[in-house]
């Protein structure tokens, strides 16, 4: 959504009145988490883990989340569903068919889904406690080339972001650095809800220190 974590804090000022950003001068640093790091490709995780190792983040066992994507799948209708209805003709194949499987969720799945998330948010709380941010890849690889990839390519692309959206938790994805195919890497750091600043003082932390070390052999 932005360049620099300068413009993201810019855009939250305007989208949350009364946001502020957070020096980390001033307090103890947080302790941070790492995890999910054996779910990338290995140069991927090499960066990942570079980038968690100046943090001096702390390997944890995360909980993946299970049974939630209905609920995204329900957003996914409800902004859709008249629009498809009337003009499925301009959509391009690869989203008209994503729509599809959406539109045809329904009431039961998505009840359920609420259950699961407010079970994956007990679980994930108390695996976070103790520490401020946990790190994770942001995604399991680098870029796939445009036209390239089935849909289950496509949903590991979301695999490490969506459950922090379903929990509602801050997220910010930076660049950690080259990886296979001399694309960029990218690490993820999350905060709880309302930590908004603290991640991205986090970030801007790490922005730093990455540019002051070497990439990962």
């Amino acid at each position: 959504m932005a360049r620099t974590i300068e413009d993201c804090e810019a855009m939250l000022r305007v989208l949350a009145p009364g946001f502020e950003p957070l020096e980390l001068g001033g307090i103890e640093p947080p302790r941070c988490a790492v995890a999910w790091t054996a779910d990338a490709e290995p140069l991927v995780r090499a960066c990942v883990e570079n980038a968690a190792g100046l943090l001096e983040a702390e390997q944890i066992d995360f909980p993946r989340t299970k049974n939630t994507y209905p609920l995204f799948m329900r957003e996914v209708a409800d902004i859709h569903r008249d629009l498809y209805g009337d003009h499925a003709e301009l959509y391009g194949e690869d989203v008209a068919v994503k729509v599809e499987r959406c539109l045809a969720i329904g009431d039961g799945e998505v009840r359920s889904a609420v259950r699961a998330r407010d079970e994956y948010r007990e679980a994930a709380a108390a695996a976070l406690d103790g520490y401020g941010v946990l790190v994770t890849p942001t995604i399991p690889c680098v870029a796939p080339r445009v036209g390239v990839g089935d849909a289950a390519l496509r949903e590991s692309l979301i695999d490490l972001t969506y459950p922090f959206n379903a929990l509602g938790w801050p997220a910010l994805a930076l660049p950690c650095g080259t990886a296979e195919d001399g694309l960029p890497a990218s690490v993820q750091l999350v905060g709880r809800p309302g930590d908004d600043a603290l991640v991205l003082a986090v970030g801007r932390l790490l922005s730093s220190l990455l540019r002051g070390t070497p990439a990962p052999p």
